[in-house]
């Protein structure tokens, strides 16, 4: 799958949130975003470029790690006899 780039602007900020008006095929739609990870000197107006990346290979190790605690838990898990 190929990177998609979204542009956004930032409408506002509330605290440690940002309002976000994303630019979508209908029109703006709004996001709340941490303000934490947006870039140090964004504020109200800054226009952004946000690029969505599938990572493949991490998703295949976190569904390998979850398999591994699974097994590991029916393992450990003890049932009476009967």
């Amino acid at each position: 799958m190929a990177d998609i780039t979204v542009q956004a602007t930032v409408d506002r900020i509330e605290g440690d949130r940002a309002v976000l008006l994303l630019a979508g095929p209908d029109g703006e739609i709004a996001v709340n975003w941490p303000k934490a990870v947006l870039p140090s000197g964004v504020g109200e107006g800054s226009k952004l470029d946000i690029t969505l990346h599938e990572d493949r290979q991490e998703e295949e190790a976190a569904r390998e790690r979850v398999a591994s605690l699974l097994e590991q838990l029916t393992k450990e898990r003890k049932y009476p006899e009967d």
